[in-house]
């Protein structure tokens, strides 16, 4: 599964017989961020094959616009001709995106929400086609709420990208930080931290009486009022555990 498979080529019986290591897609809305953290998990993690891509990768959706929809739309596109993902191989599919709120719309929490249910729809549809989960990744505002919890458990509300970043510029080793940056090396001893800081953190907005259960229709306005939030650590954790088998 490390490499390009062609369906027409393998076919699901000789496929099954084949030692391969499961594949994770992770499509992301960044060319930088999330891609340059999960291309680095190939080098520690060798019982799985890890590929981030990112929007400017190639192929009909290129360079459209990275709202939601047109992020599964890109996963779709990847499963469809790229990759022959099978769920019982143990592949997995992520969509990562950010919540990053629109403060110029005059209700960013229900618009974001409202864009956000149509690719969740998106993702039910394929589903039902294909048989094949697409998992829709949240991190609020950012991704970079990720990686202050490598080191800081915080409850405290995040207005942007930039709020999240003095914060870790301050409380972390990740001085100076830039999206472009490669910091894997510097924080991938702190996973264990990180795992527990989002798990505790989920519990707190349970606490509040919001729901926190898998991304789905019902919950995703409770999950955007959540600030901060990321459920990166499921797509984590799931790598360490095949890659541990």
């Amino acid at each position: 599964m490390g490499m390009k498979r062609n369906i027409g080529e393998v076919s699901r019986e000789k496929r099954s017989k084949r030692k391969v290591n499961p594949l994770v897609l992770i499509v992301s809305e960044g060319k930088d961020t999330e891609v340059n953290y999960f291309k680095q998990f190939n080098q520690k993690y060798v019982n799985v094959d890890v590929k981030p891509v990112d929007k400017n990768s190639t192929g009909k959706n290129k360079s459209r616009k990275t709202d939601p929809s047109n992020l599964v739309d890109k996963a779709i596109e990847y499963i469809d001709n790229k990759y022959d993902i099978n769920e019982e191989d143990g592949d997995r599919v992520w969509c990562l995106m950010d919540v990053d709120l629109n403060y110029n719309n005059p209700d960013p929490i229900e618009s974001r929400t409202h864009e956000i249910q149509r690719a969740y729809t998106k993702v039910e549809n394929y589903k039902k086609k294909s048989k094949i989960k697409i998992n829709l990744g949240l991190s609020n505002p950012c991704f970079e709420i990720w990686y202050l919890l490598h080191y800081k458990y915080t409850t405290a509300n995040f207005k942007n990208y930039d709020a999240v970043k003095e914060r870790i510029e301050k409380e972390t080793p990740l001085k100076e930080y830039e999206k472009n940056k490669s910091i894997y090396s510097i924080i991938h001893d702190q996973t264990a931290i990180a795992l527990r800081n989002c798990e505790k953190l989920r519990s707190y907005h349970e606490d509040l009486g919001k729901n926190m259960s898998d991304i789905n229709l019902n919950n995703i306005n409770d999950i955007i009022k959540s600030n901060p939030y990321t459920n990166v650590d499921i797509l984590v954790g799931y790598i360490e555990t095949l890659n541990e088998k």
